[in-house]
């Protein structure tokens, strides 16, 4: 039975505590005031188990009691290999008990690793869970393991017998011994001491309120040591509930949040960066007038927020639902925090603490305090901790961080060597760089050892770089690095390792994963100074290797990139004999011999290449080779099947015959099936592209004369070239792409005749509503993805050719970033051919300095002193005979196009 103690918290607020004390001595205190509280619950998938103060302080003293009977000594080390659980705990505190230190370890390592730390810390014991009992007999079985007493199951509840009295507090005496992520060829166990922790605890208590009605979500594994503060040692000194997962997933995570009443989440940021990721992607499938209030409610929060008043629950009760209604407190740490999604997630109304530490001081040495709204800080130090900023080496900027205080572990286990390295007259080296604000507070621009210095001098922090890559939906996750140029190894380049976003892809039914990539980050390199841009990228569809805290492995990823660059391309290389096998079989041999014959010379099939990034395959040569696949086995491809297709060997078994729709026999050769494709075309009575034959007597005129007022508020046009248009028929209008604008200027040049039988062909993603919708259907437009509808885009053009209209067309199928003409692309060419009509090439200058891509419009050159002209011409009109290559064709079209753009002045 315990006896009555002082009590440690009071209504959240700290009490100074009575000397000495250890991990154990508070647990007590706080089990002698909420006894009959739930101190844990375990959420599993059927059920939540709970435990008491007394249940778990009871099972603890048997730990600890089986502990002391066993011969375990103070000082002994006992390590855990288990996952978040009341048992965890329960040994935890039954080996602090006893006096002995806890060695907590990674879950995810492999048994060579486990052997590794028990060797080097030296633990006589090793609780571990069932489900990671193979892993450690196979490390115990396999030699490694010097001095291990026994494996003990840590949800076995030992007999206690006599029970051993607790060891004497001793606040110096090592607590536990946790090990950093990464060091397991070089192990360093870094040692905390009883008053490290509770140096710690009562630092914390002091910024941040933890009482007894409070409930904290733990997912962080409890062998880190940010997991240990927040979710063991802060609300087992308060009395709180702590939640832990059975499985930690989304769904779990979710239904935690909602029903356990959660008011504190401690988390590490990507968790953030997925809810705020959910939220913004859900606005943006939204209406433009929803997207427009969304984005004035949010900046009206963030103003109401800086005086006091924090309307967000209301404005944005969907988004607080997911999270809880009574969630107050988000803490995030472990890695450096996104200034512009924690401003966003404060806008929606989240209190959201940054915390900045390592290990080695005890998880935390600074953070942001409930009432302030310094986003892009870590806060001020925590009481009794000092922080202060080294001078930065030459050419840097920011100085290495040092901290100072008992929260500063008592040094590496066993390596007095490394110790010295990072320990200088009591102040902890850090290996972060950062710089303090003009009050105090501390700001992380990134970790000293990851910092890429340019041949130039100049300083990158990747972490900076990567946040603002991130800003597209279509990054899942991105690792930037310094990358050494060909021949030249003293020049570093930014170079980046790109995951793409497959799941948004897919919901968008985009398959040219690369071209929307490069266009995203064309797109965001404007926004950074021309040091800082991304110069070349590699794109993996596996996630980046991470630690259990989610920081990148960068010299994992970096080795991997080398090795990639380093050997010849495997494209190129022989065969493998698992390849060769997979060849033998009839029909990958003669689907495999139709890819072969479309691909440049030195490229191989493979079954693992992807169509796009591997092979070189754009979306027109996909679908001809789809077509030509289908035609030759006699089977038709679903279109949702063919979305899924990104590899030669999915290619090869969507066209097994019997795994598609029977489709009768056709043609095999593939420069007819974009013939067959264009005579299949949909009829009048479609509800679509029937509107493109509407006659509109009063609209058409009246926006005629509306186009051209406009462009004449927009600037001066010298125009040349019109007397070559067709005098009439059906024809094409190829001009460059500089600028959303380009159409405006394009139509109001030509004369009524031929305006009044424009049509065009868009992205369906800027007409999602009602009234764009409409604006489409008034200006002739069919708004149809080319990228995912490859085939209805193309017959949309061909419907509206051969019903005699004129179809404007931008070959380049994407806005240029310098205005400068880029590649085009094949459709246009092949329209032409196959529905016998001409083509005008236009050259377009001087409207991509009036409003360029990703960057403001630049209203001042509408003014008529400016000096600014834009110049259009058109071309003679080309023809395409049928049967001539569509390569060639287009080559001949972009290079007209580009002729007219060059001497155009």
């Amino acid at each position: 039975m315990l006896t009555s103690a002082s009590s440690i918290i009071s209504g959240g607020v700290r009490i100074e505590p009575v000397a000495p004390q250890t991990v154990w001595s508070v647990f007590e205190r706080t089990v002698a005031r909420f006894g009959k509280r739930v101190a844990i619950e375990v959420q599993r998938p059927d059920r939540v188990d709970r435990f008491t103060y007394q249940q778990l302080y009871e099972l603890a003293v048997a730990h600890g009691a089986w502990l002391a009977t066993n011969g375990v000594k103070p000082g002994d080390r006992c390590a855990i290999l288990a996952h978040n659980d009341a048992h965890w705990c329960a040994v935890y505190l039954g080996i602090v008990r006893a006096g002995a230190i806890a060695v907590p370890l990674d879950t995810n390592y492999s048994a060579k690793q486990v052997a590794t730390i028990i060797n080097d810390s030296g633990s006589r014991l090793l609780f571990v869970s069932e489900r990671l009992r193979p892993i450690a007999a196979e490390a115990l079985d396999s030699g490694l393991v010097d001095g291990l007493i026994d494996i003990v199951d840590v949800h076995a509840t030992p007999g206690t017998g006599a029970l051993a009295l607790a060891a004497p507090d001793a606040p110096d005496a090592p607590a536990v011994i946790l090990y950093t992520s990464g060091t397991t060829s070089d192990p360093k166990g870094v040692v905390l001491t009883h008053a490290n922790l509770l140096a710690e605890r009562d630092a914390a208590f002091s910024v941040v309120t933890v009482t007894d009605q409070d409930a904290l979500l733990g997912v962080l594994p409890l062998f880190h040591s940010l997991a240990q503060v927040a979710n063991l040692l802060l609300p087992f000194a308060a009395g709180a509930r702590v939640v832990y997962l059975e499985t930690v997933n989304s769904t779990d995570l979710v239904r935690a949040l909602k029903e356990r009443q959660i008011t504190i989440f401690c988390c590490v940021p990507q968790f953030f960066y997925l809810i705020h990721q959910r939220v913004f992607q859900q606005v943006q499938k939204s209406s433009l007038i929803t997207r427009l209030m969304f984005k004035t409610l949010l900046g009206l929060n963030f103003r109401l927020r800086r005086m006091g008043l924090n309307i967000g629950p209301l404005m944005f009760g969907k988004v607080h639902d997911v999270m809880g209604r009574k969630m107050r407190l988000l803490v995030t740490g472990g890695s450096k925090f996104d200034p512009a999604i924690g401003r966003d997630l404060y806008s929606l109304g989240f209190t959201i603490l940054q915390a900045y530490g390592l290990t080695e001081t005890s998880a935390c040495a600074s953070i942001n305090t409930p009432d302030e709204a310094h986003i892009d800080t870590v806060g001020k130090p925590l009481p009794g901790v000092a922080i202060r900023i080294l001078p930065p080496e030459p050419g840097a900027q920011d100085g290495e961080i040092a901290v100072r205080g008992p929260i500063v572990m008592a040094g590496y286990y066993n390596r007095p060597d490394v110790t010295a390295q990072v320990m200088q007259d009591g102040w902890f080296l850090t290996g972060d760089l950062g710089r303090m604000d003009a009050e105090g507070r501390l700001q992380i621009t990134g970790r000293k050892k990851e910092m890429i210095v340019l041949a130039s001098g100049k300083n990158i922090y990747p972490e900076e770089i990567e946040a603002h890559y991130r800003q597209t939906p279509y990054v899942k996750e991105i690792c930037v690095m310094g990358l050494a140029e060909p021949g030249r190894p003293s020049t570093e380049r930014l170079f980046a390792v790109v995951v793409p976003n497959m799941d948004l892809m897919r919901e968008r039914k985009i398959v040219n994963a690369g071209d929307i990539l490069r266009f995203e980050i064309e797109g965001l390199a404007v926004g950074l100074p021309a040091h800082k841009r991304v110069l070349g990228y590699d794109i993996w569809f596996e996630p980046l290797p991470r630690t259990t805290t989610q920081k990148i492995k960068r010299h994992e990823v970096a080795r991997r990139v080398g090795e990639k660059q380093a050997a010849a391309s495997n494209l190129a290389a022989p065969l493998s004999p698992s390849h060769l096998s997979w060849l033998d079989e009839a029909h990958v041999s003669i689907a495999a011999g139709v890819i072969q014959a479309r691909l440049r010379q030195g490229i191989r099939v493979r079954p693992d290449a992807n169509l796009e990034l591997d092979l070189g395959l754009d979306s027109m040569e996909r679908v001809e080779l789809l077509t030509e696949l289908e035609q030759r086995f006699s089977v038709k491809v679903p279109r949702a099947a063919a979305f899924e297709i990104f590899t030669v060997q999915q290619l090869v078994e969507a066209v097994r015959p019997g795994s598609g729709d029977d489709k009768p026999s056709g043609l095999s050769v593939a420069d007819e099936s974009w013939a067959v494709l264009l005579r299949d075309l949909p009829t009048v009575a479609d509800p679509v592209l029937g509107g493109l034959l509407e006659r509109r007597p009063f609209a058409t005129p009246l926006l005629f004369v509306l186009s051209k007022l406009v462009r004449l508020a927009l600037g001066r046009v010298r125009v040349t070239g019109l007397d070559k248009l067709p005098k009439d028929g059906a024809f094409i209008i190829s001009p460059n792409h500089q600028s959303y604008l380009d159409p405006l200027f394009v139509s109001s040049l030509l004369p009524y005749r031929v305006w009044r039988e424009l049509f065009y062909v868009g992205a369906v993603e800027y007409f999602e509503t009602p009234f764009t919708r409409w604006v489409a259907r008034t200006v002739n437009l069919v708004p149809v993805d080319a990228d995912s509808n490859l085939v209805p885009a193309m017959q949309a053009g061909a419907f509206g050719l051969t019903h005699g209209r004129v179809l404007v067309l931008f070959p380049e199928g994407e806005r240029s970033m310098d205005g400068t003409v880029k590649k085009f692309k094949k459709g246009a060419p092949i329209l032409a051919q196959h529905l016998h009509v001409p083509i005008v090439p236009v050259a377009i200058k001087g409207i991509h300095e009036l409003w360029p891509r990703n960057r403001p419009f630049n209203w001042q050159l509408m003014l008529p002193w400016s000096g600014h002209r834009i110049t259009i011409e058109f071309g003679e009109q080309m023809t395409f005979a049928e049967g001539e290559n569509y390569a060639d064709s287009t080559t001949r079209l972009r290079e007209r196009v580009s002729e007219l753009w060059t001497r155009t002045t």
